[in-house]
């Protein structure tokens, strides 16, 4: 009997030693920090801060997301402090992490952002981070990224519009596409290995009934994006290219 009694203290002891291993196995932590825009005072109606924490590690490759904070609107003031929790064990010692912030409004426009990554947790950099977002601003020509493209035309047919949706456009940012046809919200990814190049792929759709001339719009589209092997900027229009053929045209869209 004594020693069924202490083979069972043994095993209610090794159950709660490795119940406590498995609670504490992948702890969380925390980067402190604080986002100022010398533009606003205020963060703007309808729109969404968003920080990210990122494995920056190498450039020839997209860099890995191992966090994420969304702050809605409503009033908030700048500059605004948060807490942005990560996992430890996904931090490696050997590897560069930066955060960034970006402010977006609620169909997905990018409207400022931060100019650079901001380095932290190894090779000498902390846990506390100052952010400034910076207003998007044309240049003499837009680029491809972080710019928000309103669909002009499909082939030679001009866009159209759902009444009471959002217009057909484009946007492309770190690896990931988001859009709208002029009636259903678009999502995908997208690859450039060369400066022109551009492949347009795993696009999803929400699936919103449609009128027949947006619904030919948008099924268009789609064989669009399917078909690009290339991209053309000039100014502030995107052309969308298979081969030396134009499929859509989009103009930059900047926010006021």
């Amino acid at each position: 009997m004594r020693t069924a009694r202490y083979v069972l203290r043994i095993l209610t002891a090794l159950l709660a030693v490795t119940h406590a291993y498995a609670a504490s196995a992948t702890p969380l932590d925390r980067i402190d920090g604080r986002v100022s825009a010398p533009a606003l005072s205020v963060l703007p109606d309808n729109a969404t801060l968003t920080i990210e924490l990122l494995d920056v590690s190498k450039a020839d490759v997209k860099a890995e997301r191992l966090a994420r904070l969304s702050l809605p609107s409503g009033g908030r003031q700048f500059p605004l402090v948060f807490e942005l929790p990560y996992y430890r064990a996904d931090i490696r010692a050997s590897h560069r992490y930066g955060v960034r912030a970006m402010l977006t409004s609620s169909g997905g426009e990018m409207l400022y952002t931060t100019a650079q990554h901001t380095a932290v947790l190894t090779q000498g950099a902390g846990k506390q981070v100052q952010l400034v977002l910076q207003q998007i601003q044309p240049t003499s020509d837009a680029a491809l990224e972080n710019t928000y493209w309103k669909l002009v035309a499909v082939g030679a047919r001009p866009t159209q519009v759902q009444p009471g949706e959002r217009e057909a456009y484009l946007l492309l940012f770190d690896g990931r596409v988001s859009g709208s046809s002029g009636c259903n919200k678009l999502m995908g990814s997208y690859t450039r290995r060369a400066p022109s190049e551009l492949h347009i792929r795993s696009l999803s759709m929400t699936h919103m009934a449609c009128l027949p001339g947006v619904m030919e719009q948008e099924a268009a589209l789609v064989s669009v994006y399917v078909r690009t092997t290339r991209h053309r900027i000039t100014g502030d229009t995107l052309d969308l290219m298979q081969a030396d053929a134009v499929l859509a045209r989009f103009k930059a869209h900047y926010p006021q």
